[in-house]
């Protein structure tokens, strides 16, 4: 009997990690595969959660792309922990995360259960280090196709599947058209959106941002920064008459479809909350397909190949750049003020180059960024609203004889800091079916449940207080009582749109 039960607790030890030796995940017995689509910002506390709810030995997957630093694909499997309401501890979970594309991708994909690239599973190998030291225990190519694909609604060339919830910058309701839908895509309808149950998860510090080329001593307003993006101000002596050099006005903007993007034109522009009224004013735009848009050189040149990009000269005066991702502003405002040539690539596919080396003076420029970016200030820095100086946010000191509001944690958690925007999280409520025939059904069962509370964990006030960008975030108050403890009372807002930008704050506490 004893060696029997030796012999059983042996096979027991050798069978348990099977399931996780695996490079087909999908082919575990009653595996629950998850996938989440959309914003890029909340990686972070995503992966956290889905790692405290998973029991040890879970093993991660990314797509093939080692040899880049950027991510498109990441994924945990493992099985649940106990103590998740509505799941079972031990059942095992596949959990995706597509970081491919920004906010948008959280949302219209989700509304019309499109199918979208993801892992191929199947055809994983064994990982390793990435080129940022991060480790992996297996690398996978991707299959499928995304909307944008001139093969996508080819069933036999398409073998993506739809993400079960997104996440997103900002609320859906923002994301409309013209302005806020990304490169060859239509907006959602009213009948499209009612499909979606959204749920909000935390917010996020929204920045006014510029070189260090505008002096300190310049006072800058939500008009000024506003109209700089709209092209009413082309000129920084419109603001202050005594500054020299290169005073044309540079903005370093997202592309269209851009979570961040929509937060600005929802601050400065109105839109899409005013749109029914005429309220709203268009941002500017770099143009797309060699098109100069607003710039005051128009493209000057090249063919939009990374061997022969459209050339911009921001010499020539008022100068627009839209640029696909966060890193892409940031090296913008960064080579703006060194004088480098900026080269990036469009949302329609193209390639760039700002001529910033045309010139022997730095430029002054603005650009579109959440506070999610702090500690990488090169060149820039952020700036207070409605007053001069500069703000640090990762220190939280403004400059000396700072003026205004400046973009504070403080100031986030009363709203005295307005100009931020609430992180969500949606998944359909209603049958869907997408373009190729597919019926998808609602996020339901041990999926949904495993989803409801990794969306609450992910905004919850001790996450955000070991996050190392906490300063940048708060906490919702639909979720967490401010004053319940003393972390809640450092990282939850006293007031929310709850899950609507277009909805005024309402103030919980």
């Amino acid at each position: 009997m004893k060696l029997k039960l030796i012999t059983l607790a042996v096979a027991a030890t050798l069978a348990a990690p099977s399931a996780f030796a695996t490079l087909t995940p999908e082919a575990v017995s009653g595996v629950q595969k998850i996938i989440l689509s959309g914003a890029t910002a909340p990686d972070g506390f995503i992966e956290s959660s889905v790692k405290e709810m998973l029991q040890p030995g879970y093993k991660s997957y990314r797509d093939n792309a080692a040899a880049t630093l950027a991510f498109q694909h990441q994924a945990w499997y493992g099985l649940a922990k106990a103590g998740i309401p509505g799941v079972a501890a031990g059942t095992p979970i596949l959990f995706v995360k597509r970081s491919k594309g920004g906010s948008v991708w959280g949302v219209d994909p989700v509304a019309r259960a499109s199918r979208i690239e993801s892992l191929d599973f199947s055809a994983c190998t064994v990982g390793g280090a990435d080129l940022n030291g991060k480790v992996y225990d297996y690398f996978c190519p991707t299959k499928g196709l995304d909307p944008d694909s001139p093969n996508f609604n080819n069933p036999a060339l398409n073998n993506g599947v739809p993400s079960d919830f997104g996440v997103s910058d900002v609320s859906p309701a923002l994301f409309k058209g013209p302005y806020n839908v990304e490169f060859g895509q239509t907006a959602l309808t009213a009948a499209e959106v009612a499909k979606l149950t959204v749920k909000p998860v935390n917010t996020l510090i929204m920045g006014l941002v510029a070189t260090n080329d505008v002096p300190l001593s310049t006072v800058i307003t939500r008009a000024d920064y506003g109209n700089m993006l709209m092209g009413n101000i082309q000129d920084w002596t419109q603001i202050d008459a005594n500054l020299g050099g290169n005073t044309q006005v540079v903005a370093c903007r997202r592309v269209n479809g851009s979570g961040t993007q929509a937060s600005y034109n929802w601050f400065f522009n109105n839109f899409p909350c005013e749109s029914a009224f005429a309220g709203a004013k268009a941002p500017t735009s770099m143009g797309v397909n060699g098109s100069g848009g607003d710039n005051a050189s128009g493209v000057i040149s090249g063919s939009g190949t990374q061997a022969d990009p459209y050339l911009i000269d921001p010499t020539q005066g008022y100068t627009v750049l839209n640029n696909s991702t966060s890193g892409d502003v940031r090296n913008c405002l960064a080579r703006a003020q060194s004088r480098t040539d900026h080269l990036f690539k469009g949302d329609d596919g193209k390639y760039y180059k700002a001529l910033f080396s045309n010139s022997g003076d730095p430029f002054k420029a603005i650009g579109v960024l959440s506070a999610d970016s702090y500690g990488s200030e090169s060149g820039w820095t952020f700036r207070n609203i409605y007053g001069a100086g500069s703000f640090a946010p990762a220190t939280q000191t403004a400059s000396a004889g700072a003026t205004g509001i400046a973009p504070s944690k403080a100031n986030l958690l009363t709203g005295a800091w307005d100009f931020a925007v609430e992180l969500t999280m949606q998944y359909r409520n209603a049958n869907v079916t997408n373009s190729q025939g597919d019926v998808i059904t609602p996020l339901a069962g041990t999926k949904k449940a495993f989803a409801d509370e990794l969306i609450k964990r992910a905004g919850d006030p001790a996450k955000i207080a070991l996050n190392s960008k906490k300063e940048a975030y708060a906490a919702l108050p639909d979720y967490y009582n401010p004053f319940a403890n003393p972390t809640n009372e450092a990282h939850v807002a006293l007031g929310s749109h709850q899950g609507n930008m277009c909805q005024p704050m309402v103030r919980k506490y």
